[in-house]
């Protein structure tokens, strides 16, 4: 059950937000304003409140960004005046007092760490986040927040947002959706195993027949391409000796596997095994993923989250959204896209140069790979991937869950970013910041002292 989730004292107050977030959702007539990020997780909930108002028959404006900026917050602050404006015009001399132009703003996989600027704009809103909160509270003033950190639940692990907004569409009997909240677990890498609440989702997802079962199977049996393909544009596993198609291919013969062929099943995979394991033991360990069965176009989670990662990555997160919708036209191009996608992280892999600080390593990237670049190469140490966006350098730091038991804590890291004019936050294992291009050394020795203090009394 659902309850056994939440301890005693904090079920109440979780019942009681939900309550209230349903409420408001149903009671509202007019616009509903939705801002979600343009990650897998990001573009997962928004699919989620989308689903939700379209079955309720409500009006609403979708908004993708990359980050809720201070701008961006301010250019919505503006907006609701002048919504605000024109209701009272409208409203004057009439008997309908349902202030139908007002505008609710239902921010997801954001929203927590910007609140009292959501304040001071009087934005009327709902917040379906998991990241680290700013006021711990579920309502402040006009605001609801339902947040796994209010209840003490660790939203880097065992909640991502599309599961936050999957809490809100289960009140309206919506479990099918259970399906995009597993999927936005996966992108945020929180299915190594489920545990908590995403372990719930999916069981209530399989219970209702939305979610079909578990298969373990290699990693390059999720592609529409040969195995040789496969392997050459993999960066999940990435196997640095395998860069060329020739060296792939003949690898794959002496091991009796055709590299024309697009799935392997029984003898081939062992052969397989063999192939990888006389080049590094390793990489078995990363050979095999849970393939996760759901009633989508896309009938395998893990692929649909590549697939959605790769639109948003490459700034079309509205063909992220389409296709999460499950648009057959979209599902299309996400797919050529996402062929386009692996092909240039492999590139970007293999010319990726790797710089040392004591207790961290960094890089110099491209928008819309760092983070993931970094991500893949968080093994041992944290790794900072940086970019460069106008007068800003763009951070993306990685660690890894071992590294957070040890003590890590990438938050307070990319905390250090104000200290310089910038701005920052996220997970302790996973979190992103800019800093103006002259400060951008001064922060890494800053956070290279932070991360050694952090680590220090654990490794």
């Amino acid at each position: 059950m659902l309850t056994n989730m939440f301890k005693e004292e904090n079920l109440i107050k979780y019942k009681s937000v939900v309550e209230k977030i349903t409420n408001k959702i149903k009671n509202h007539d007019g616009l509903i304003r939705i801002i979600t990020h343009n990650d897998a997780d990001g573009l997962t909930s928004g699919a989620i409140i989308i689903k939700l108002l379209t079955r309720q028959n409500k009006k609403f404006h979708l908004s993708i960004v990359e980050q809720l900026s201070e701008d961006f917050i301010n250019e919505l602050g503006k907006e609701n005046t002048i919504n605000n404006i024109i209701s009272k015009n409208e409203s004057k001399g009439s008997d309908d007092h349902n202030n139908s132009n007002s505008v609710l703003y239902i921010f997801s996989d954001m929203g927590s760490g910007q609140i009292n600027k959501i304040l001071e704009n009087n934005l009327n809103s709902i917040i379906l986040d998991h990241h680290p909160t700013e006021i711990n509270d579920i309502e402040i003033e006009n605001i609801l927040q339902l947040n796994p950190h209010i209840f003490k639940i660790d939203g880097s692990n065992e909640i991502s947002a599309s599961g936050v907004c999957y809490l809100v569409a289960r009140e309206f009997g919506y479990y099918d959706l259970s399906v995009l909240a597993i999927t936005g677990a996966i992108g945020d890498m929180q299915h190594l195993p489920f545990i908590g609440l995403n372990k719930f989702i999916l069981n209530e997802g399989m219970e209702k027949q939305h979610i079909n079962g578990i298969l373990r199977d290699i990693i390059y049996n999720c592609y529409d391409i040969s195995i040789t393909d496969s392997i050459l544009f993999s960066f999940n596993p990435y196997i640095k000796e395998l860069k060329k198609r020739e060296q792939i291919i003949n690898l794959l013969n002496k091991y009796n596997i055709d590299p024309n062929k697009i799935y392997l099943d029984g003898e081939d995979k062992k052969n397989l095994e063999k192939a990888l394991s006389s080049i590094n033991p390793n990489y078995i360990n990363e050979l095999y993923v849970d393939r996760y069965i759901i009633n989508h176009k896309v009938k395998d989670g893990h692929y649909l989250m590549e697939l959605l990662n790769a639109c948003g990555k490459n700034g079309n997160a509205q063909l992220g959204i389409c296709t999460a919708l499950g648009d057959e036209n979209c599902i299309k191009e996400a797919k050529k896209l996402n062929y386009e996608y692996k092909l240039n992280v492999v590139e970007a892999l293999n010319r990726l140069k790797l710089n040392h600080k004591d207790n961290f390593d960094y890089f110099f990237g491209e928008k819309g790979t760092t983070g993931l670049l970094a991500g893949l190469l968080a093994k041992d140490r944290p790794i900072m991937g940086i970019n460069k966006d106008e007068n800003y350098y763009k951070i993306s730091s990685r660690g890894n869950h071992n590294l957070v038991s040890n003590g890590l804590n990438l938050t307070e890291v990319m905390k250090l970013t104000e200290l310089f004019g910038g701005s920052g936050g996220g997970h302790s294992v996973a979190s992103g910041g800019k800093i103006p291009i002259e400060s951008l050394e001064e922060f890494l020795d800053w956070a290279d002292d932070l991360i050694g203090e952090q680590l220090k009394n654990n490794m």
